[in-house]
């Protein structure tokens, strides 16, 4: 179970040939909440979506991937906020398929709050530039600069290396925001805050130098100094120390190791040599010796690394306990809160004492959390979950069902209700209307085409209206295709003829 940073780079995720996508929520990539998360030089193929982000990931890097045919290829629904990605170097190679879009950010209002800024370029043979993007201003912005290529990593290709590089160690508009509290819009619920202040604070914790860079930043990690959010990150850095084990002894180990292979192989020969018909008995006898003095130099190597091994557990579960209590005397007022608490407490006296079995008390508190909505329970539910499936790795955990009856919405990407759509010309005024059988909830947008496949003409479809009128004097008499789109994809298609 990885407890603070996720990693996810350098992964082909080509699972079939497909050109349609039956399974809307099938995702290669799909990140869920979680702290720092890092997604970087993945290649993706055939599926629904390319990466798909759930929830509040608190300072998301999500650089040089490579996204082919997909309905979706990023995909952001109306819960996630990833922060701003500045000269990331994602690539697309393909339209996107299935009536999708390349780049869909569901919560409209707030994506121009947080940018995917491009310098449009080709890299390996992909565009910087998404073919198709929603929505379609404020959100992808174009500027100066080099873009990322996985190819050039600091000089060599990022793959190979394989350092990860993560820039966590900058201030961006998002840790604004969160300092000075001027968050809005519906995924900032008080348990999203909660988390993104929690992870601002780690940020300021864990870099110093950065304490001082604001006033707003000084202030906000004064404050929090003493509290729930201080204390619980540090039962967090203290359970990383758990795995720490001097490295004096470490660099033992592994001579010992070494010591101990170059000993079993003058073992083997000096078995082989015992074969040996033409030896005389004195011969035989100090190959006898030796080969008893290398099983003794074995025996001992292997004596002190179990008991090295034996007394860094000891001092692991020792350490385990003391993080423990600590963990116990934290004071908690939230669900949220109390969810790490509880999580910390079962993870210290099992998975951090190498105990890998569970108490009926402990499985059922682990089972109360997972079985929570993410956006209420915070990330701890995700950590108990991780606990839960050493126990019972069948269970499925439904967001969905889980989040809906507290009015919180996890996009699951279900099927859309038919909206059925035509133009109707009128020749007479010069004019054509849209029909749509129901109005739109969200802003769409009607784009023309001529025979050739050209667009001559693109409107803004608002909410709530079903019909839109506009003017068509500009077009020769000829055949026209159209299509109706909204920000998951396509509405409705048809043909238009004009005749005069």
């Amino acid at each position: 179970m990885r407890r603070s940073t996720v990693l996810l780079v350098c992964v082909p995720v080509m699972p079939v040939v497909a050109t349609t996508y039956p399974i809307a929520a099938q995702a290669a990539i799909r990140n869920n909440m979680g702290s720092a998360p890092l997604i970087s030089c993945n290649e993706m193929d055939q599926t629904a979506n390319g990466i798909l982000f759930n929830g509040v990931a608190y300072n998301t890097d999500v650089r040089g991937n490579k996204m082919r045919h997909h309905k979706w290829a990023l995909h952001l629904d109306g819960t996630a906020v990833i922060g701003t990605q500045t000269l990331k170097g994602n690539l697309w190679y393909n339209a996107a398929g299935g009536g999708g879009v390349c780049a869909l950010y569901e919560d409209t209002a707030n994506a121009p709050n947080f940018p995917f800024y491009y310098n449009p370029a080709t890299i390996n043979g992909g565009s910087t530039a998404p073919p198709s993007v929603w929505p379609m201003s404020g959100w992808f912005v174009v500027v100066g600069g080099t873009n990322y290529d996985c190819a050039d990593h600091h000089g060599e290709p990022y793959c190979s290396q394989f350092h990860t590089g993560h820039q966590k160690d900058k201030l961006t508009d998002l840790d604004v925001r969160v300092a000075n509290d001027s968050l809005e819009n519906d995924p900032y619920t008080n348990e999203t805050k909660w988390i993104l202040k929690g992870g601002l604070y780690k940020k300021l914790d864990d870099n110093p130098e950065l304490q001082d860079s604001l006033q707003t930043m000084a202030e906000l990690y004064d404050d929090l100094q003493g509290s729930t959010t201080a204390d619980l990150k540090a039962i967090d850095d203290q359970q990383l120390s758990l795995y720490d084990l001097d490295s004096t002894v470490v660099a033992q180990l592994h001579v010992n190791r070494t010591q101990i292979d170059s000993l079993l192989a003058l073992v083997k020969d000096g078995l082989e040599q015992l074969g040996d018909s033409s030896l005389t008995p004195a011969q035989r006898q100090a190959l006898i010796t030796s080969l008893g003095g290398y099983r003794q130099n074995i025996r001992d190597l292997s004596t002190w690394n179990a008991t090295a091994l034996q007394w860094a557990a000891d001092g692991k579960s020792l350490m385990a306990n003391n993080v423990q209590a600590a963990n116990t005397n934290i004071t908690v007022n939230e669900l949220i809160q109390e969810n790490e608490k509880v999580v910390n407490d079962i993870y210290l006296a099992t998975v951090g004492q190498d105990i890998d079995s569970f108490t009926t008390t402990q499985a059922d508190g682990l089972f109360d959390i997972a079985n929570q909505c993410p956006m209420l329970g915070g990330n701890a539910v995700f950590k108990a979950r991780s606990l839960y499936w050493l126990i019972d790795d069948t269970y499925d955990f439904d967001d969905a069902s889980l989040c809906l009856p507290w009015g919180i919405i996890v996009k699951n990407m279900a099927g859309q209700a038919t909206n059925t759509v035509s133009v109707v010309p009128n020749p007479a005024s010069n004019e054509a209307t849209l029909v749509l059988s129901r109005a739109l909830d969200e802003p769409g947008v009607f784009v023309l085409y001529d025979g050739l496949g050209a667009e001559v003409m693109r409107r803004t479809v608002p909410v709530e209206l079903p019909r839109l009128t506009f003017n068509i004097a500009s077009l020769a008499p000829a055949l026209y295709h159209y299509d109706v789109r909204g920000p998951s994809g396509l509405i409705g298609n048809g043909k238009l003829t004009i005749v005069r």
